[in-house]
């Protein structure tokens, strides 16, 4: 038996491994295998199960949770901090970062470990996480507990897992692409060049600035779209490749047949990464390839990616991505606000040359339907990468993402303020003058902060305003406002007052970050999870009287043809002995306009949400009766 881990309990050390020995009454949980602490409550679920063990006289307990493997990055050290953050911070308030032990590799799985001390109202013990990773995939354990009573039965345990090696689907028959939408719509990749310190002083150097792009678009008719951009400073030419044909799947392969292909040299305008003028064009080679393709989840960026594989270096897609993950392999990130659409020149569309025989929707820069927003009162609301800029007239407001270096908490009110004005602010402006901040103290703080200005890139004064209300729950937006001069400011939004109320026309601009939704937009796994603890304390003594906790997760699976799968799963009750729900339905959704969501059955009858999306920087949020969903896969 190999030895993986050694762990302070309190003042114990146990030792944890996972081996291959054989124990009496094994059991199996997805890849897992394991003795089961005896007497121990089990509790066992679809992600997980649970073992616990209390003395409610003594006030002690022990839990002990092993996940099901889950998809995962090559880096087990990554794995470990991102099921810290799910697994551990989201249960329990740790009071540092966690104490690794030194890593080790058994039968091709990379263990990473450490603890740390929590504090929950009162309630102190010990969390424990333990992450395996390898195959693509990680398994989780974590232990709360509070006393060292229960060492040996944690340390039995542990040493009983034994984890096999994921399966692997062999190549599927020829299917349909219809029947493959998982890979339909706009995929996109880029590089950029390295600019050289000396680049400015010496007309010489080689000066490799510059980037390159390319995206697949693929239709459910079986044709496709290529564009590549390829942009360098030393070049006096953009140069753009436009191509398009037929793709057929086979199992896990694509071929790419192109019909057409073409490579375009177009001038520089103003000298910068412009279209000016299309100079020459001519035919390039057509290059029938087979690719090997997946879908892999990167958690560390939490994206998929479409990933193709060739035995060799395309004309196509040019060299191999540096991602050494999967070897000679492309790595095609989905259109988003973070990697955005090549714009071709004079927004012209590319040619199918008759291919297309169904009309394909064109799909916004950030892969949504719709980027814009006209409210009945008059403001428009448009989204853009660092803000959603919403517009009535000459007036602009600007309802800020979050940005950590701006609203990471600060005890100072003035400085905190001031730092939020240098990060979100200042660097729009070329001048200003005047300035003037004015924050109110109160349990929901106001921050105000005004100046006049001049834009860098418009060159005009304006009046520029900061504003955040603090609300008691934590939450609050960074809302900037630009109006011709203060007085244009004040017609409109009311003049700055002292006291915490009468900022109701301020406080409402946040609600603009508000977009209808589509349903080809819905498509994918979107997930709403919570947790929380209450602590009890007896009245008369003071002392601890125990402490509940509640987790749940709930999941919406939307695919093609309008097909879902809803599940919600619920674990409450006393901390040692949780009580575990569970719920599920699947059929068929539907949308009402573009504001409503209508599924056949939910908990055994239809219901129909309120819907929209926010946006935060690079993704969005899906709200669901004011419940709010993120895009998991």
């Amino acid at each position: 038996m190999k030895r993986i881990l050694n762990i302070m309990l309190f003042s114990v050390i146990g030792c944890v491994a996972i081996t291959e020995r054989l124990y009496a009454q094994k059991e199996t949980f997805d890849i897992s295998t394991f003795t089961a602490p005896k007497g121990w409550i089990k509790k066992p679920g679809e992600a997980a199960v649970q073992f616990t063990k209390e003395d409610a006289a003594k006030g002690t307990y022990c839990m002990i949770t092993l996940f099901k493997a889950v998809p995962a990055t090559p880096n087990s050290k990554e794995n470990f901090d991102l099921a810290w953050e799910s697994l551990v911070k989201g249960m329990v308030t740790v009071a540092s970062p966690p104490e690794m032990q030194d890593s080790t590799t058994e039968n091709g799985w990379e263990v990473q470990s450490g603890y740390a001390s929590f504090e929950s109202e009162g309630n102190k013990g010990v969390v424990i996480l333990v992450t395996s990773s390898g195959f693509g995939n990680m398994v989780n354990i974590t232990i709360h507990t509070n006393t060292d009573v229960y060492e040996k039965n944690v340390t039995a345990f542990l040493e009983s897992v034994s984890l096999d090696k994921p399966k692997t689907n062999s190549p599927e028959p020829t299917i349909n692409n219809a029947d493959n939408p998982s890979i339909i719509g706009t995929w996109g990749m880029g590089s950029s060049g390295t600019q050289k310190y000396d680049d400015y002083k010496n007309p010489t150097s080689v000066n490799n600035y510059g980037y390159s792009k390319a995206q697949y678009t693929l239709n459910s008719n079986g044709t496709y779209i290529f564009i590549s951009k390829t942009f360098r400073m030393v070049f006096d030419k953009i140069l753009l490749v436009k191509e398009n044909g037929t793709y057929q799947i086979n199992g896990n392969n694509i071929t790419i047949q192109p019909k057409k292909s073409v490579i375009e040299a177009w001038s520089k305008k103003d000298g910068a990464d412009k279209w000016g003028k299309l100079l020459t064009t001519q035919n390039r080679p057509l290059e029938k390839v087979t690719y090997q393709f997946t879908k892999h989840y990167f958690s560390g960026i939490q994206q998929w990616n479409l990933v193709l594989q060739a035995t060799k270096p395309t004309q196509r897609d040019g060299p191999y991505s540096g991602n050494t993950t999967f070897s000679n392999a492309w790595y095609y990130a989905p259109i988003s606000l973070n990697n955005t659409a090549i714009e071709l020149p004079g927004e012209q569309q590319m040619s199918t040359e008759g291919i297309n025989k169904e009309p394909v929707q064109q799909i916004s820069a950030n892969g949504f339907a719709f980027t814009t927003t006209n409210f009945d009162d008059g403001w428009t609301s448009t989204v853009k990468e660092d803000w959603v800029l919403v517009t009535k007239g000459a007036t602009r407001v600007l309802i800020h993402y979050p940005n950590k270096q701006a609203d990471d908490y600060n005890p100072d009110l003035m400085g905190g303020l001031k730092n939020a004005w240098n990060i979100l602010v200042a660097p729009k402006y070329s001048s200003a003058s005047n300035f003037e901040f004015k924050p109110i103290y109160n349990w929901e703080s106001i921050e105000f902060a005004e100046a006049d200005a001049v834009e860098k890139t418009t060159g005009k004064a304006v009046h520029v305003v900061l504003f955040k209300k603090n609300y008691s729950g934590g939450n609050g937006k960074y809302v900037e406002f630009i109006t011709a001069n203060k007085k244009s400011f004040e017609q409109e939004f009311g003049p700055y007052r002292e006291s915490v109320s009468g900022w109701e026309k301020m406080e409402k601009m946040a609600s603009y970050n508000k977009f209808a939704v589509a349903a080809s937009d819905l498509r994918g796994k979107w997930s709403n999870k919570f947790t929380g603890v209450t602590q009890y304390v007896n009245a008369v003594t003071g002392l601890d009287a125990g402490m509940t906790s509640h987790a749940s997760v709930e999941n919406f699976w939307l695919g093609p043809g309008n097909d879902y799968k809803w599940e919600v799963t619920v674990a409450s009750g006393v901390v040692g002995n949780l009580k575990f729900q569970n719920a599920k339905s699947n059929g068929k959704f539907s949308m009402s306009g573009n504001w409503q969501v209508k599924f056949s059955d939910i908990e055994g009858k239809p219901r129909t949400y309120n819907a929209y999306f926010s946006c935060v920087k690079g993704l969005r949020i899906l709200w669901l009766d004011d419940t709010a969903f993120a895009k998991v896969e």
